[in-house]
């Protein structure tokens, strides 16, 4: 009798270790297929005409963090004037991640490593406040 409780407790642990083992590969299987499953790269495409004196944004939130922005923007007038008066990236607490100051053109390559909303700022202000074309070509790659 004391040798089949004995037993029947040996196969017991026995089982509930061997079903602890299987879950544990399991999980760690799981684990590796999300590591596997990397966000895709976001495309950020706009172009849009932009009055003289006026401000535009376009906003883009990343899907994962870390990753890296990057693009090019440019803007085209009349007159031969193509100058914007402020090209500004920012973050999600608006601190500012790339700019340019007085320029018709520009790229960009940033690292973002933090979550929300980011915003690219395009200012047509100054003395000549002709109407501007504004083209944003931008790609997030998550790392």
């Amino acid at each position: 009798m004391k040798k089949s409780v004995l037993l029947v407790g040996i196969a017991a642990a026995a089982a509930v270790g061997l079903a602890m083992l299987l879950s544990g590969r399991e999980e760690v299987a799981n684990q590796m297929r999300q590591a596997d499953v990397k966000a895709a790269p976001v495309r950020i495409t706009k172009e849009f005409d932009l009055a003289g004196g006026s401000v535009e944004s376009v906003s883009f939130t990343a899907p994962q963090v870390p990753g890296t922005l990057s693009g090019k923007w440019r803007a085209s007038g009349k007159g031969g004037n193509d100058a914007l008066s402020v090209f500004t990236l920012t973050d999600p607490s608006d601190a500012v991640l790339d700019s340019a100051f007085k320029g018709s053109s520009g790229s960009f390559a940033v690292k973002v490593s933090s979550a929300g909303k980011h915003t690219f700022l395009f200012e047509n202000a100054g003395d000549a406040k002709t109407p501007r074309h504004v083209t944003l070509d931008a790609e997030f790659t998550p790392d």
